[in-house]
């Protein structure tokens, strides 16, 4: 069976995704990094914020898990 992994993200990717996590009203995120992460399905906008979805939190909880191994 073929398994999808998924996306490689770059570091600033990675830390846009915190920076949403943690301070999603007051983050400013470079416009092609949003971009990405919107068309990867990990962010999307809402009423003119920018905002995780569940896969961009289950993202964050699968690298924290790889960094405190």
């Amino acid at each position: 069976m073929d398994q999808i992994l998924p996306p490689k993200l770059t570091d600033l990717e990675l830390e846009a995704l915190w920076q949403v996590a943690v301070h999603p009203a007051t983050c400013h995120i470079p416009y092609h990094v949003q971009s990405r992460l919107k068309d990867i399905g990990y962010a999307k906008e809402v009423l003119g914020g920018f905002v995780l979805t569940d896969d961009g939190l289950e993202r964050i909880a699968i690298d924290r898990e790889r960094v405190s191994r």
